[in-house]
């Protein structure tokens, strides 16, 4: 029986903030960018 292998993924998750309700993950620092121009009162939430 073969045993499933854990991904650890390392890579920076970054959180933003986009309004009160909505927050999301991205990986980037140009994603973030690219969130920003979309919703200019976007917020890094850790």
């Amino acid at each position: 029986m073969k045993n499933k292998k854990t991904i650890i993924d390392s890579r920076p998750k970054i959180k933003i903030q986009i309004d009160n309700k909505t927050t999301i993950t991205v990986r980037t620092m140009e994603a973030y960018k690219s969130w920003k121009e979309k919703y200019p009162d976007a917020l890094i939430v850790e």
